[in-house]
């Protein structure tokens, strides 16, 4: 039996990548169905190779450490933030939602400038102004050119889905990354600016130092209908260091009096451009919470 991850799910069967180096087409035994369970690319398998080449079963789904819905995949390691430094023009409140569902999941946060071949504005400055007390790398690339693409694919240990706004250059990165596998690209429609998806399976790429990398249809519109107030103010690394000086126990950092939070935004400590997002997502959820009662 041998130990491997799912890079693929083709019609019933399943690409596995296993320890040895070698991909093994298996079907899943009938016990998965009977139990409801259905493999999902990212998960750490056991398989039985079979006396065919390359074939073999799918005996066991080992335990997952997260799972996303939209795209289908598991154990995801990092979560890479893709803006573009020129159109379509940075949505920082989608990407803030980005890094609260990549934290609520414990995956890691990378920060993706692309299209720097194009830069008119100074997106790296703005990002770097209001990210840098979270602690999450930026890195700067050009999917068109390659600039930056090789320290890019050396910071992808692990599992990396790419997510950000249509036309920003998921699938262009992608095939920087991994020039074997060339995706449709998306034109940026001239009316409105913004890309059009074109994504339409799912399924991990491996990559020359070792990572692998699976592009993400969707994110495009986050809900964070089942977050709570405390769990987002922790969703915040750059609160880690003043939330345990503000008065109050569980304080949200909003109104309350004598919050070191509020206090290092007025001191320039913490982004005020990010807080102020964080205000409004917070009433976003106090909202939906209310709604649910």
């Amino acid at each position: 039996m041998k130990e491997g991850v799912i890079i693929k799910g083709i019609g019933g069967f399943y690409d596995v990548l296993a320890s040895d180096n070698q991909v093994y087409r298996c079907r899943p035994r009938g016990i998965f169905r009977k139990l409801g369970i259905t493999p999902m690319v990212g998960d750490r398998v056991r398989i039985t190779p079979q006396s065919s080449e390359h074939e073999g079963a799918l005996e066991e789904i080992l335990p997952r450490k997260n799972t996303l819905i939209r795209p289908p995949v598991a154990n995801i390691d990092n979560l890479a933030v893709v803006v573009a430094a020129e159109q379509p023009s940075p949505d920082f409140y989608m990407v803030d939602k980005l890094i609260i569902t990549a934290e609520r999941m414990g995956i890691s946060v990378i920060l993706l400038i692309n299209k720097i071949d194009l830069a008119k504005t100074d997106v790296l400055k703005k990002m770097k102004s209001q990210y840098s007390g979270s602690g999450y790398p930026i890195f700067c690339v050009s999917g068109k050119f390659g600039q930056g693409i090789e320290e890019l694919s050396k910071a992808m240990k692990g599992i990396t889905t790419l997510a950000g706004q249509s036309g920003v250059g998921k699938s262009t990165i992608i095939n920087r990354l991994n020039p074997g596998k060339k995706l449709e690209t998306g034109k940026i429609s001239a009316k409105i600016k913004r890309g059009r998806h074109t994504t339409r399976h799912v399924e991990l790429l491996i990559l020359p130092h070792g990572g692998m990398v699976v592009d993400t249809p969707g994110f495009s519109q986050l809900e964070l209908k089942d977050v709570d107030p405390i769990e987002l103010q922790n969703s915040y690394p750059e609160f880690d260091r003043y939330r345990h000086e503000c008065y109050f126990n569980g304080c949200l950092h909003v109104s309350e009096p004598n919050c070191r939070v509020k206090q290092a935004v007025e001191e320039g400590n913490v982004s005020k451009e990010r807080y102020d997002r964080y205000i409004h997502i917070m009433e976003e959820i106090k909202e939906n919470r209310r709604n649910l009662w």
